[in-house]
């Protein structure tokens, strides 16, 4: 599974990409992964390249991660 900046990301887009990275977690033996909306750095802006959470769900906004676990998976964004 590689990110690529091609294509900005849509909501549409996210279950598939969901099932691939739950393979992943599942080869490397996790039971899930906090993909947030931050780059290494935490800064309040983020580079095309460190938008995970855009590739991943489609969520655009400012604040918000994406709990992603084995069975179930959420987006939580505060309210701005």
């Amino acid at each position: 599974m590689f990110q690529t900046f091609d294509v900005t990301a849509r909501p549409e887009q996210g279950p598939p990409r969901l099932v691939l990275l739950r393979q992943e977690l599942a080869r490397a033996g996790l039971d899930g992964f906090l993909v947030p909306r931050a780059d290494a750095h935490q800064g309040e802006y983020v580079a095309p390249h460190d938008e995970r959470l855009s590739w991943l769900t489609g969520f655009t906004g400012s604040a918000g991660f994406c709990a992603a676990l084995t069975h179930v998976a959420g987006v939580f964004i505060d309210g701005r």
